[in-house]
């Protein structure tokens, strides 16, 4: 639409508002992206708790520009705020925040921060019509790529229709992609209901480990995407369970890979209750959350095999594959040889 009036969002925070927040180590991953964090690093005392305040108010005043919030669905690390040449910040908008951009029809988006004393000021724009804001950001910027099509949106429209339907196979927008890596963000998520099969402690309670075992098979598939090879899991960081699960609840998950080396993948994972339970009702009750629920937040390293030996012939007949799972076993890159298993038990009680 030409002409349209543009899409304006703002924020104001006070400077010692996240203080707290950002010595958790489970905030500033959900919160912002590895690039951000990165140079916050690099940074004094002083000066970092400016920068990560400007960053944080700058994402909110996108999230309103996207007509969403914190809780719905959009993680702030998927707005990425960096600089051009000129100091000027620079807006990267990735995954559910680049696929809601192009749902709203923006063609350009602009951020500026402010900062007085103890006040933070962001103000973001977005463009509904073709012409830019800003010149394109990237000196160099990579190939559009999407692995495969978007899937269905589901029949049933819900309060966070904003994003994608966790479908496993559904690879984000063409951004560039974190640090360590060498192409477009890779993304692969799973919806799904839990089962009374699920079910494993008192209370109808759903284990932890089922949720771990449900990031492996993502992780499995980003590793298939990326290498052409399932990998094995070397091991979860992070684990944490910020609510409980039982069958009948509906949960979104989602894997995203943010650090490549030669032969290790580091995936960060999210699962969210979409749809909750209610047996204190009746036996077959269930409701529509408003707002997405956090349940699990976790981080996995998976290795794979040497770029010289992929794609040659299967292991020989008579020994299985190990795919990677919360229990798999660590293929070395001398031999391929499996260590002892080792089990991750975080189940929620």
């Amino acid at each position: 639409m030409s002409g349209a009036a543009p899409l304006v969002g703002i924020d104001v925070l006070e400077l010692g508002e996240l203080d707290r927040l950002c010595e958790r180590s489970w905030f500033l991953r959900h919160c912002f992206a590895e690039e951000e964090l990165a140079r916050a690093e690099r940074l004094g005392p002083g000066r970092r708790r400016e920068y990560l305040a400007g960053r944080f108010a700058a994402k909110e005043a996108v999230l309103k520009v996207l007509g969403t919030g914190l809780l719905r669905g959009i993680a702030p690390r998927e707005i990425a705020v960096g600089q051009d040449g000129a100091g000027r910040p620079l807006l990267r908008l990735r995954g559910r925040a680049a696929d809601r951009a192009a749902e709203l029809g923006l063609s350009a988006t602009a951020v500026s921060i402010a900062h007085k004393r103890r006040t933070v000021t962001a103000v973001a724009v977005g463009r509904l019509d073709p012409a830019p804001l800003t010149p394109p950001p990237d000196p160099d910027p990579r190939p559009t790529v999407r692995e495969e099509p978007p899937m269905d949106r589901p029949s049933t429209t819900l309060p966070h229709a904003e994003r994608p339907a966790a479908t496993a196979g559904t690879a984000d927008r063409a951004v560039p992609g974190p640090a360590g890596t060498d192409g477009p963000p890779v993304v692969a998520r799973l919806r799904l209901r839990l089962g009374q099969e699920d079910a494993h402690y008192g209370g109808g309670l759903v284990p932890g480990a089922r949720l771990l075992g449900l990031f492996g098979d993502l992780v499995t598939e980003i590793t298939v995407r990326t290498d052409g090879d399932e990998g094995l899991l070397a091991e979860y960081s992070a684990v944490r369970f910020t609510a409980p699960c039982r069958p009948g609840d509906y949960l979104e998950l989602t894997a995203r890979l943010v650090h490549r080396t030669r032969l290790r993948r580091k995936v960060e994972f999210e699962a969210y209750k979409v749809i909750a339970a209610r047996p204190d009702r009746s036996p077959s009750a269930a409701e529509v959350l408003a707002e997405p629920l956090l349940v699990c937040t976790a981080t996995a390293t998976a290795v794979v095999p040497p770029p010289a030996r992929a794609g040659r012939a299967a292991a020989p007949a008579g020994t299985a594959p190990h795919p990677a799972g919360p229990a798999a076993a660590v293929r070395t890159t001398a031999d391929r040889t499996a260590t002892s298993p080792t089990t991750v038990d975080g189940s929620p009680r």
